[in-house]
């Protein structure tokens, strides 16, 4: 399972509320819809960085 986190912060409440957007937005928003965060960490088992292995493997394949 894939999760998606990033949100660009002149996208977010409060960068809408607080935050000062100035130019254009050619890059951000678009790559933040093609972000995937992995789930590794630290103390990850063998086990579950095997199942990311293997998943990413078998979706590019």
């Amino acid at each position: 399972m894939a999760v998606f986190h990033y949100i660009p912060l002149h996208s977010c409440p409060a960068g809408e509320k607080f935050g000062e957007f100035r130019g254009e937005d050619r890059h951000t928003t678009k790559e933040s819809e093609r972000l995937l965060r992995l789930p590794l960490f630290y103390n990850l088992s063998t086990v579950d960085q095997r199942t990311v292995i293997n998943t990413l493997l078998s979706y590019f394949a």
